[in-house]
């Protein structure tokens, strides 16, 4: 028997009314994506990254929150070579902004270096910088817009790798933040990028702005710390290379703070013998790989044993690489790698546009 029951909507339970925050009403896009990120789960993240930190670098968190916390509109720069908790300290001053309701900017000078902070984007991206930039440029941002009206909400700008930007690029958004945010504080018109917190990072011993055939001294010129920022800006620095304490292996342990000491020398300048700009710097025997006949045969066969025996696996390829300095280097160890295969190669074909012909000819 089929029984059929009839009901109202009276008899049902009312629908759950959406939370719209204020940003998604006003229809301002990028407002809702910084302020839509999971406010709870983010403090629980914050405080257990915050216990993680060493000494060295909660006093950088704490000098950066206590400037963002009172909106003094500090500039920072944290300088740190690789290994030294940079990235660690990004994610978690962002977490604890964000899990407050804050808004944190995260940007960096590359795409690469963009993936490793949370919601970050490229600088150029994210600032509307232009390409072709002088001394004289702005950034393509107008008041009124999402945007402005973004950069006006920030709590907190974070922009990772500056060292290899060019100082306009800074120069140009300082200029930028400034005149956009007088108009709701007129004191922003003299203070460094309108008076909000800005924090860059990098290690000035990496790579710097490329000039095209520039020299030295261009470059040097163009890095940020020739800027008239720079006497604004207070340096805070991690010294500590946190890679060596997550090692057990006392031996390993040894011969990568070995390793790092010596790039760091190289860096540095003193390593080698002195010969005007170009010092000859003598590479240790056991970091070379002693060869008689084909260089590239002997870094693939110590870098990829297993291709010697056609077998192939997967997370053994995925945990190594070989690095090359030029693209005609990179084609040889392709094309050496590939005749070592035995399967049965292919070849696809593509093309970059389409020729239009004529069907009747």
């Amino acid at each position: 028997m089929l029984e059929v029951y009839s009901k109202s909507l009276k008899d049902f339970p009312p629908m759950p009314t959406p939370v719209a925050s204020p940003a998604r009403l006003s229809g301002n896009r990028l407002l809702f994506e910084e302020l839509s990120y999971d406010r709870a789960l983010l403090a629980t993240e914050s405080d257990r990254l915050v216990r993680q930190l060493t000494e060295e670098q909660r006093g950088v968190y704490d000098t950066i929150m206590g400037d963002a916390s009172s909106s003094n509109g500090g500039l920072f720069f944290v300088y740190g070579y690789g290994g030294t908790g940079k990235t660690f300290l990004w994610k978690t001053l962002s977490a604890t902004l964000r899990s407050q309701g804050e808004i944190v900017i995260n940007v960096a000078s590359s795409g690469i270096a963009s993936l490793l902070l949370p919601g970050g984007k490229t600088a150029h991206s994210r600032f509307a910088i232009p390409i072709n930039i002088n001394e004289d440029s702005t950034c393509n941002i107008k008041p009124g817009t999402d945007l402005a009206e973004l950069i006006s909400k920030t709590k907190l700008i974070i922009w990772n790798e500056a060292p290899m930007m060019h100082k306009h690029c800074f120069e140009a958004l300082d200029r930028t933040m400034r005149d956009l945010l007088r108009f709701s504080n007129p004191s922003s018109e003299m203070s460094t990028f309108g008076g909000k917190t800005v924090v860059l990072g990098g290690d000035f011993r990496q790579i710097l702005p490329v000039i095209p055939k520039g020299s030295r001294q261009d470059i040097v010129s163009s890095t940020i710390n020739s800027s008239y920022l720079w006497s604004s800006c207070i340096v805070l620095r991690l010294t500590k290379n946190l890679r060596l304490e997550n090692m057990e292996d006392a031996v390993e342990k040894r011969q990568v703070a070995h390793f790092a000491d010596w790039i760091a020398s190289i860096s540095d300048g003193t390593a080698g013998a002195t010969n005007e700009d170009c010092p000859e710097v003598v590479i240790p025997d056991d970091m070379l790989l002693p060869t008689n006949v084909d260089p590239i045969a002997t870094i693939v066969e110590n870098t990829f044993p297993m291709f010697q025996n056609g077998s192939c696996d997967n997370s053994f390829l995925q945990s190594r690489a070989i690095l090359a300095p030029t693209l005609d280097v990179v084609n040889a160890v392709n094309d050496y790698m590939s005749n070592l295969h035995e399967a049965e190669s292919r070849t696809y074909l593509s093309c970059d546009s389409v020729c239009r012909t004529d069907i009747g000819s």
